[in-house]
């Protein structure tokens, strides 16, 4: 999503030091600005916590991980033919639908 800056409204927030560092690194490993880092950490944030759900990243990551090997392993069993497609047309998926 792409909105103009002139649309932006500057917002004063106080973090601790470490909650910085981690906005910062964010801000880094995607190549954006520090208030670019937290708009999407607001964008992700916000509609999980509107909808009462809290989330452990860590284990939501393990549980996609492990999902995704489980099922790899067996379309590599059992449709070996199919499974270079498959993984070619999941990541256009990602970079159509997640940028």
């Amino acid at each position: 999503m792409v909105v103009e800056k002139k649309q932006f409204q500057s917002v004063g927030v106080t973090l601790s030091p470490r909650m910085i560092d981690v906005v910062d690194q964010l801000a880094a490993s995607r190549g954006v600005s520090r208030s670019e880092a937290i708009r999407i950490a607001l964008e992700v944030g916000i509609p999980l916590l509107k909808a009462g759900l809290s989330l452990n990243a860590e284990r939501a990551v393990t549980i996609l991980e492990h999902t995704q090997l489980a099922l790899s392993l067996i379309v590599q069993e059992q449709y070996p033919a199919d499974a270079e497609h498959l993984i070619a047309q999941a990541l256009s998926n990602v970079r159509e639908h997640h940028g």
